[in-house]
Formats: C-alpha cells, structure tokens, sequence
C-alpha cells in the first residue's frame, strides 16, 4: 500500500496512470507465450519419464519382477493472471489540513497442471506386450534405414528354422552361426541396393515384398544371394517370397519368421544386463548371459554405486544405479528401437502374413 500526503489534485494524475497500467496489464494473454516454453518442457519430461519407466521394467524382468506400465494419458494445464488495484482518497478541508491518496495494487500468477495416469493392465496389457510384433513392423523399420543385424537380432526368434540366441535361463541357447551369417548377409545386400522392401495393399491385405533392386549383379552380390537362398532352403529359381508368420514355411518360396512379444523383448535385453556378481551369488538373479559370436552386444547396461555423469538413461534400483552410457551409440540405438516398437506395439495390431520378394 503507497500513501500519497501530497495535494489532492496533484495525486490524481499518478492514480490515473497507475490505474491504466493495471487495466493494460490484465488485457495482455499470457496463454499464446506459454506455447513453446511448455510445448517442449512437458515433451522432455514425458519422454525421459518413458525411458526410465523402460530401463526399471527391464531391471526388474532381470530380478524376476512383473513390469509395470503408466502411460501419460493427458496433460492439461491451466493458467491465471490476476490483478486487483485499491483506491482511498481523503479531503481535508481545514486551513492547514492536506488532502490525502491512497493507492495499493497486487497482481498473482497461476499456473495448475492437471496430468492423467493410465495404468497398462488387463486387455491392453495383453495386445502391448504379449502380442508377437508384427513382421510387416520389422521390416518396414529396416526398409527405414535401421541395421537389420540389430532389428533381427532383437525380434526374430527364428528365420524359417534358424534359430536366433535366447538369453532366458529357462531356455538359454547361443545362436546358430548361420543365423548370424544371414543377419551379415542382409545387410550388405541392403547396402548394394540389391535387397529392399516395398509395401503393397492388394487383395485388400497388407503385404512386404523384398525385391532385387538391380537386374546386374557383381560376384559378391550374386553369392550373397546364393548363400540366402541357401540358408533359408528357398526356391533360387523363385522371384518371389512371401513372408509369413511361423516356425516353419508351409511353402517352399515362403520366409516364416517367429517374432518375438514385447514382454520376451524385453526379457531377452534384461538377462543382457550387467548387475552386481554378489546379487548373483546371492540367488537374487541368475548368470548374466554372453553372446558367443563377434558381433557387438545388443545392449550394454552398468551398474555403479554413485549416480553416473555420462547416462543416457539411468535409474535407481536395489540401492544401485543401472545406466545406459550416453556415448554407447549401439546401445542408445537398440533402446530407441525398444521405444518405437513399443509404440507400435500400443496400436494393437496382430501378427500379419505380408510378403518378401527377391527377384533373380
């Protein structure tokens, strides 16, 4: 509150001013500014909040814990700016009296997030996680410039019998060496443009067609494809295969692939991850499982005592620090492919039947 002891009709011009001021000030929107500061601090937040929400449900599949899901449904945010001037003034009409003016103002500023939790369970639960990925998904994130080695590597099960590495305990197993060799093969088939995808809607079902991309081969190319056609007992005098879902191929032209569910997903990178040697001394986890082949790991997960500096992503668990190190390109890769697969994995498709194409 100001007090103003001065003449009456020398206060009025300050109250006046002071009142338009007030008045300017509340017209003003502060809803349109808000924008892009909000836009991305909430887009940070959510999406850091999803990667540790990822990294702690693969640490307790590592100490044989059920994972839990909460999706941020909704953020609502509300703001208010409010203002409130108060006006005395006092006359004084005696000879040596002086008129008086009193003028006060406040001004308060509001902001009320208002976020909904949705927890994943029952229905949803099951199409997110228990639901095989779709190989019409697979494919097309490789046809997308991802590394087939690792997109394959992380969902296939099997590529029509070859069988791919299980990390499970209950199932442990190293890959075949063929299977590693057909991931190599893919790739550098990819990369001379002799191998891609397309999609194609007709007959009303989606389908993936692999075609050969040039009619001239050098002899590297055309023994790749040999060796493909090969492993994958294909016809080599077939144009096209159609790719399906499966352990095995009904046809003889056919590629079955078995993919694997969000939830074996994430259970395959979970026994990849390091952890303290006395929590498996002390029957807390089992073994930490070691790929026999030399290809990088998928994934590579630490434990430390102090909070890393270096973290891509960390987490606090059994009063350790699990971590993805912020300069291990492979493993921010791998995470980031578990991120959009579980996106993917939220619209609730099945697995479908399209087709792969490789031309001769």
């Amino acid at each position: 509150m100001v007090n103003f002891h001065r003449p009456f009709g020398m206060a009025l011009p300050g109250i006046v001013c002071v009142i338009a001021m007030i008045v300017i000030t509340s017209c003003v929107s502060v809803g349109p500014n808000t924008i892009p500061r909000d836009q991305f601090d909430y887009g940070d937040a959510i999406s850091n909040s999803l990667k540790e929400q990822l990294l702690t449900n693969i640490i307790r599949l590592r100490y044989v814990e059920a994972p839990v899901f909460v999706n941020v449904s909704s953020v609502i945010n509300q703001y208010a700016l409010e203002g409130e001037v108060a006006l005395g003034a006092g006359l004084n009409t005696g000879i040596s009296g002086e008129n008086t003016a009193n003028i006060g103002g406040t001004g308060r500023f509001s902001d009320r997030p208002t976020i909904t939790y949705t927890p994943v369970s029952g229905h949803q639960f099951s199409i997110s996680l228990l639901t095989p990925v779709s190989p019409e998904a697979i494919f097309a994130l490789v046809q997308a410039g991802w590394a087939p080695e690792v997109i394959m590597r992380m969902t296939l099960r099997s590529m029509n019998g070859v069988r791919n590495a299980v990390a499970n305990p209950l199932d442990r197993q190293q890959a075949q060496p063929e299977f590693i060799k057909i991931l190599q093969n893919w790739r550098r088939l990819r990369q001379a443009r002799s191998l891609g995808l397309r999609k194609d809607e007709g007959k009303g079902k989606s389908r993936i067609i692999v075609y050969q991309a040039l009619d001239e081969f050098n002899p590297e190319v055309a023994q790749d494809l040999a060796f493909l056609r090969d492993s994958l007992e294909l016809d080599p005098d077939a144009r096209e295969y159609p790719l399906t879902y499966g352990l095995i191929p009904n046809k003889p032209n056919e590629i079955a692939v078995l993919t694997l569910s969000m939830l074996e997903l994430m259970n395959e990178l979970a026994w990849r991850a390091d952890v303290p040697p006395e929590h498996i001394e002390e029957g807390r986890t089992g073994p930490t499982f070691v790929e026999g082949h030399e290809m990088d790991p998928l994934i590579r997960i630490h434990y430390a005592r102090e909070r890393p500096e270096n973290s891509y992503v960390s987490i606090r668990s059994r009063d350790f620090w699990f971590y993805i190190d912020d300069r291990d390109v492979a493993s921010k890769r791998t995470f980031a492919i578990m991120q959009i697969l579980l996106s993917l994995a939220e619209s609730g498709e099945a697995a479908r039947g399209p087709v792969v194409t490789i031309g001769g």
